[in-house]
């Protein structure tokens, strides 16, 4: 008797799946444009270096995380020098790149903090549009808007009279070196 049972239960699974498998099958149908809907939300990247990492004078490689309608890990190159409009960056991840073009050079603001010490704050502020044409895997497609920030902070080196050396080009000590890297995009992905 049970195993009567069990042959008729996995029969009318086999319909049931072979009625969803038709090609007249509104549900197979629903589900196939549900999925490729474009999701919309805020997404978050963020990341920190610290020491030597973060006290280069060349580029500074962030490792970032990204919260939002694509949750996956990045890494980004940035050069130390002042950003240009238009330029293209892009962030690797797992699930493909993130192209972005700054909208401006953007504003840098900061300077030193403490005499005694010789902190030196800059923050630079910069927004930007995503390039979904360069953008590749889960970000293709992709259209939005959003600002990085940037914050590099550190003690620069004293000169022979006492005073702090805040010239462009100055590195600050390792040990208190720290850059932070945090953006926002109102982001629209095609799943």
């Amino acid at each position: 008797m049970k195993d009567l049972a069990a042959l008729t239960a996995v029969l009318a699974l086999a319909a049931g799946l072979a009625a969803c498998a038709s090609s007249g099958s509104g549900t197979a149908t629903a589900t196939a444009k549900a999925t490729t809907a474009p999701v919309s939300g805020t997404e978050t990247l963020s990341g920190k270096l610290t020491g030597s990492a973060a006290a280069s004078a060349g580029i500074l490689v962030f490792r970032l995380r990204l919260t939002g309608p694509v949750r996956t890990t990045a890494t980004i190159w940035l050069d130390t020098a002042v950003p240009v409009q238009y330029e293209l960056y892009t962030f690797h991840t797992a699930v493909g790149d993130l192209a972005v073009t700054l909208a401006s050079a953007g504003t840098s603001t900061g300077g030193l903090k403490s005499a005694k010490t010789c902190l030196y704050v800059l923050t630079t502020a910069v927004p930007f549009t995503v390039d979904g044409a360069n953008s590749t895997g889960k970000f293709a497609g992709a259209t939005g808007t959003g600002t990085a920030v940037v914050v590099s902070s550190g003690d620069d080196p004293k000169l022979g009279d006492g005073t702090c050396d805040t010239s462009r080009d100055v590195q600050p000590s390792a040990p208190t070196a720290v850059a932070t890297f945090a953006a926002t995009i109102e982001l629209t992905v095609r799943q």
